[in-house]
């Protein structure tokens, strides 16, 4: 049987951000300017991180259509796009995204449990972005012969992992995610 664990949009297709305006510290955006409007923003970051700032100026959100409508928003916001950057519409609040990220939770709990491994922050949607002591591509490589696939790197991070959880993924799949998580580690 096949996990998915992906977010729906291969990471190699996420448009470029432009970095002039802002620097990722620890997860999170910090803006620094000089800015030109609209600045692209995301909501959550390509973390998986829920953003709690952004700059005074009109914004477009590189927006997750599942959870975005859950988060807090730019003041001036102009326009969505996704993380291609193809033009959305608002996010609402569906169920699906509540329960995206009451599971996405559960299987940060579960992880945590796991000796040296935790989320790396506490503020997140439906993408949980794991520390972990070992190398994200060993793990990934043994999620794939798990059958465990869309895992992927946090970039900048040995040991980082991004897991987007989706409403139908079962309490069974979040138990073998965390399961073939803790094989991974003791290899």
């Amino acid at each position: 049987m096949t996990i998915d664990f992906s977010e729906g949009i291969d990471p190699q297709q996420f448009a470029p951000l432009p970095a002039h305006d802002r620097v990722f510290v620890g997860g999170h955006t910090v803006w620094t300017g000089p800015y030109r409007p609209p600045v692209v923003v995301c909501q959550p970051n390509r973390w998986g991180v829920v953003e709690d700032t952004f700059p005074s100026v009109p914004c477009v959100v590189e927006a997750d259509p599942v959870v975005t409508g859950w988060l807090a928003l730019p003041d001036d916001v102009v326009g969505f796009v996704d993380r291609a950057h193809r033009p959305i519409s608002q996010p609402g609040r569906s169920p699906e995204g509540r329960e995206a990220m009451r599971k996405a939770s559960r299987l940060a709990s579960m992880v945590a449990q796991l000796k040296g491994v935790g989320p790396l922050t506490r503020d997140f949607a439906r993408t949980v972005p794991l520390i972990t002591p070992v190398e994200a591509v060993q793990i990934i490589e043994f999620f794939d012969s798990c059958g465990i696939v869309g895992v992927r790197p946090l970039d900048g991070l040995a040991g980082g992992l991004a897991v987007t959880v989706r409403a139908d993924h079962t309490e069974a799949e979040l138990r073998s995610f965390a399961e073939a998580l803790e094989q991974a580690l003791g290899r």
